[in-house]
């Protein structure tokens, strides 16, 4: 009976003995994970396709260079006779900050460039950001990178973070001003409940495979908003606005003169747009102004008699 009890007491002993060490080894692991977690270095690329985009194009590379991100990738969609990105942002692509991928003449391409560019890069970078010309991330945190604000504890989870628009807009400027995008509009107009996309690279499928629209995958991934909370994986809207850490400025009208030539050159998802519709989306954001139909005469030399019904 005494050995009995010798061997239950021994075996309670290396019992709890083990149980410590494995306790110790979990909790060690889970701050290991952490650390290496935070410290890690991300790689983080850009994708985007442009037309009509060289008195932007400084601007918007300037904007991506500072916050930190590795590379941007331009899907050159201007007709083929057009103007040239090269002539415009040559020093960036010559030192490898910016490849430019030809599509010049191509109709609709938008959602295919989004394919190729995840599936050609998504091995080599840790998040890819699908953003357009007049979007400019804004992260809240002062003087922090894309990388730290990926490698947050919050969106760990997260294999697509949905950024919410917030219109930014200048009702009474009527032409373009020779100055950054940034300085000459500096004020918002509403949140929006549109998101663009910044997508976790490496994962099993194509994010944008058989895609519907250019904001988010219709696969099931898991998609958060800027506070790290889980929201819907397919749909292009995350309402209520989730901008706790993160917001897209959205420069969609800048000056008149420059929402008209937007119009003029035609959407990059589509080969349709309706003209009379975007003006009165337009008129919707922005006071009607005499000056605004002289615009429109020149640029799309238009006979307009009145612009009352754009109110």
């Amino acid at each position: 009976m005494r050995n009995y009890f010798k061997f239950k007491n021994l075996f309670l002993l290396y019992f709890i003995k083990s149980f410590f060490i494995l306790l110790t080894i979990i909790i060690l692991d889970y701050y290991l994970f952490n650390y290496q977690f935070e410290k890690k270095q991300l790689r983080v690329c850009l994708c985007t396709i442009g037309k009509k985009e060289n008195l932007y194009a400084q601007e918007f590379i300037e904007h991506y260079k500072t916050l930190g991100y590795n590379k941007i990738f331009i899907y050159d969609n201007n007709d083929i006779e057009d103007e040239r990105f090269e002539d415009v942002i040559q020093k960036d692509i010559n030192n490898g900050f910016v490849a430019i991928i030809n599509i010049r003449g191509y109709k609709g391409y938008q959602f295919a460039s989004y394919k190729e560019c995840y599936g050609k890069n998504n091995y080599f970078y840790d998040w890819l950001s699908f953003f357009d010309f007049d979007e400019f991330l804004e992260i809240k945190t002062k003087n922090t990178t894309i990388q730290k604000f990926l490698n947050n504890k919050r969106y760990k989870k997260c294999q697509n973070i949905k950024i919410n628009w917030v219109f930014y807009s200048n009702e009474y400027s009527l032409f373009y001003e020779n100055k950054p995008v940034q300085q000459r509009i500096n004020y918002s107009i509403r949140l929006n409940k549109h998101i663009k996309s910044t997508v976790r690279g490496n994962l099993s499928i194509n994010y944008w495979l058989n895609t519907k629209n250019a904001h988010s995958s219709t696969n099931k991934f898991i998609s958060c908003g800027s506070s790290g909370k889980i929201i819907n994986h397919e749909s292009p809207f995350n309402d209520p606005p989730d901008i706790k850490y993160a917001f897209l400025k959205h420069y969609h009208f800048k000056s008149f003169e420059e929402y008209c030539i937007k119009l003029k050159k035609g959407k990059v998802d589509s080969n349709k747009y309706n003209f009379t519709q975007r003006i009165k989306y337009f008129y919707l954001q922005n006071k009607n102004d005499i000056n605004k139909l002289i615009i429109m005469n020149k640029i799309f030399n238009l006979t307009l008699k009145s612009n009352k019904n754009f109110y």
